[in-house]
């Protein structure tokens, strides 16, 4: 039962971009207003939906609206421009089968031809197969309709267009349903809210400057078009920002443009219009904007849609965190810690097509590279330690018996020097130069793991101290161009400060290593599937039990699961955990564990800390971020960031807890923010999570410990 009000729900929330049950609920309500539109339109997204259900297409499409938003338009229109006899009674139920197949291969055609969405584009497409079929028992007149200009309330002619053409969405042209719908939207989306009257605006206006003599008719069909087409391109197909607004200005007039045109092709076969111009438009300028070589501009939905606010701090939130992210979680090229002698559009050599490498060095404690007076390669403190490989590959070159060079000569002649290529994938390659002559450890075609030791840091070459030069490259050449490409993961220290660094460039005078896993802390979060986990917590004076399980969805994307659905979807990648996106309820266990661990690397360093920024919306601080939303297409007025750093226990070893202090800070309704959020994960020496608090402008307000400590 709860599966077919859901279906039903969706459906009608659908036709406003919308996923919220409320929101559909209320659509249904105001399509009632007229009550046989209403119950025609109910009748067709029942009938459609039961259709594709005995028929076993996608429960979960089926769920969400996806078939029976056109089989409701399609019924409800019927409504509009038909009255009501026995034979309209007996044709209904057979052409909502007819949408049902024509949506199913229209959605299935665009989606696999175009990667485009359907819209409602069948139920055009059905709606006129009926009309035609009709045309031989009665004609349509659409104008009856909207002539009707309701001026009771007193309200400007331009204000009552605007809600008549809102309620027409529903085939409901009355300000009352205009007024219903457009505070729903307000509250599921400010940025819907402001999208729908700039594009009301642009359309109105510009409707005065080219056709001042139009008729009301005419203004409603545009504006109704208008706002359609600015939701889809300004908000719900387009991640919502300035240059998205400047989109819906230019479809906004090429939607009137369109209309002129259909109005005229249509003239002698008395087929409204209606939301025809939506569909060409938005399909016209989805599809063109897939050709483009830049996407961050105008950046088209990627990912299962939300709310356009939702939309907008998922997209930036995973830009923030993980735009910079790669495939390839390559390693520096050495143990222990070493300084950036040289790095890119260096002084001396990595100049032009070879400026993105670096040059590495050790040093000690003064910042000398050396010790006694630094004439032999010997008195280096890099030299003649080993040189490891960076990531798993294929020793594919080899040069060595190149001697090293007293201290201050170099070698133009071999001017790499001594020198190892390996082959990581079709077409990557990274190299490592003036190696020391005899020192390698492995042979051409060898294969090697990250981390195993490829040679010693030699003085061959044009190297007139010793130091580990490294470069990324796509051939195999020696000397070859190089490619700019970052290190996965790695802690940097400059001035006494250390930091994390994810996929990132060492600049010269950092000094930088690789991080160091430590078991107790990778224990803790190396969550493998089907592992599961019970944590317990006080909820309005109740105890709450709440049961994790790991799992993986059918594209491979590992998450956790609590037993109330909430979700919480991660990566586990080598030296490193951190999530991606979480769906639930925001007072669970999972929920503050989100926050808590943005992302956690499995190791444990003195002073170490990063930072990771959070979405708005994650942070469940609700009560300030209306003002934020209504110009959130202008700029983003919050922001919120975590620095976290992992702690020792000084009286217990192996005890660790993971600090993340998390500022919201920006402008809200009325007032500058500044909350100060603070989680601490506890981990026992055995590696397990045992307790987690959240505090919020330092009340604890969450406390949840781990109820099975054996589960690892």
């Amino acid at each position: 039962m709860i599966f077919f009000i859901d279906s039903v729900l969706y459906s009608y929330a659908q036709i406003f971009f919308s996923n919220r049950r409320w929101f559909g609920f209320i659509i249904l309500l105001v399509s009632f207003l007229t009550p046989l539109i209403g119950a025609f339109g109910l009748f067709g997204v029942i009938t459609t939906n039961l259709i594709a259900y005995y028929l076993k297409f996608d429960s979960n499409k089926i769920r969400s609206g996806f078939y029976g938003f056109n089989g409701l338009l399609f019924s409800a229109a019927v409504g509009f421009f038909y009255d009501l006899s026995i034979e309209l009674v007996l044709l209904l139920p057979v052409f909502i089968l007819i949408t049902f197949f024509i949506t199913t291969v229209l959605e299935h055609y665009l989606a696999v031809a175009f990667n485009l969405p359907g819209l409602s584009l069948p139920f055009i497409v059905s709606f006129y197969v009926f009309s035609i079929f009709l045309f031989n028992y009665e004609g349509i007149e659409l104008s009856k309709h909207l002539y009707k200009l309701d001026f009771a309330l007193s309200l400007p002619k331009s204000v009552v267009i605007f809600f008549k053409s809102i309620g027409l969405i529903i085939l409901q042209p009355s300000v009352l349903a205009g007024l219903i719908i457009i505070i729903a939207i307000l509250f599921f989306s400010r940025v819907l809210f402001i999208i729908s009257i700039i594009s009301f605006l642009v359309n109105y206006y510009f409707l005065e400057i080219i056709l001042p003599l139009k008729s009301d008719s005419l203004v409603i069909i545009s504006s109704l078009n208008s706002i359609l087409v600015g939701f889809a391109v300004g908000a719900s197909l387009v991640i919502p920002s300035r240059k998205s607004v400047i989109l819906v200005i230019i479809s906004v007039i090429m939607t009137i443009i369109s209309i002129g045109f259909f109005q005229q092709v249509f003239a002698s076969t008395r087929l409204p219009i209606f939301v025809l111009p939506f569909n060409f438009i938005v399909l016209l300028v989805i599809y063109s904007l897939k050709f483009r070589k830049d996407h961050t501009d105008l950046t088209l939905l990627y990912f299962k849609p939300g709310s356009p606010e939702e939309n907008y701090y998922y997209h930036h939130n995973q830009k923030a965190r993980f735009e910079k992210f790669k495939y390839f979680f390559v390693e520096l090229p050495f143990f222990g810690e070493m300084k950036v002698s040289q790095g890119f559009n260096g002084a001396y050599t990595h100049k032009d097509d070879w400026k993105y490498a670096w040059d590495f060095v050790s040093v000690d404690d003064n910042n000398n590279e050396f010790k006694n007076d630094g004439s032999k390669p010997e008195d280096y403190y890099c030299y003649d330690l080993p040189v490891i490989a960076p990531l798993d590959g294929e020793v594919v070159k080899i040069v060595d018996k190149i001697l090293d060079n007293p201290i201050g000569d170099v070698n133009v002649e071999k001017n790499w020097g001594n020198t190892i290529v390996i082959k990581h994938s079709e077409d990557f390659y990274s190299a490592i130069s003036h190696l020391k002559e005899g020192s390698f450890k492995v042979g051409v075609g060898e294969k090697v793991k990250k981390g195993s030791i490829l040679a010693r840091c030699g003085n061959s070459g044009r190297s007139p101290y010793p130091h580990i030069h490294f470069q990324f490259q796509l051939t195999d050449k020696i000397g070859e161009k190089t490619f700019k490409y970052p290190f996965g993961i790695y802690i940097s220290k400059t001035e006494n400060k250390k930091e994390l660094k994810i996929f990132d460039f060492p600049s010269e005078n950092e000094l930088v290593k690789n991080i160091e896993v430590h078991k107790t802390i990778k224990n803790a979060f190396e969550f493998k599937l089907g592992n599961k986990y019970y944590f317990s917590y006080s909820k309005n004076n109740k105890m709450i039990e709440e049961e994790w399980e790991v799992k993986i969805d059918i594209y491979n994307l590992t998450y956790i699961e609590n037993n109330s659905g909430d979700v919480a979807y991660f990566f586990l990648r080598d030296k490193l955990f951190y999530f991606t996106s979480y769906i639930g309820n925001k007072n669970s266990a999972l929920y503050y564990f989100y926050l808590s661990a943005p992302l956690v690397p499995f190791t444990y360093e003195k002073d170490l800390s990063w930072v990771a920024p959070y979405s708005i919306r994650d942070l469940n601080n609700t009560n300030y971020i209306y003002l934020n939303e209504l110009l959130l297409i202008y700029k983003n007025l919050l922001n919120a960031y975590g620095k976290i750093n992992i702690i020792e226990n000084p009286e217990i070893k192996n005890n660790f807890s993971i600090e993340n202090e998390i500022n919201t800070k920006g402008i809200g309704l009325f007032k500058f923010v500044n909350v100060q959020d603070k989680s601490i994960i506890f981990i026992n020496d055995s590696g397990i999570i045992s307790e987690l608090n959240f505090y919020r402008n330092n009340k604890l307000i969450f406390n949840a410990k781990n109820q099975n400590q054996e589960n690892k």
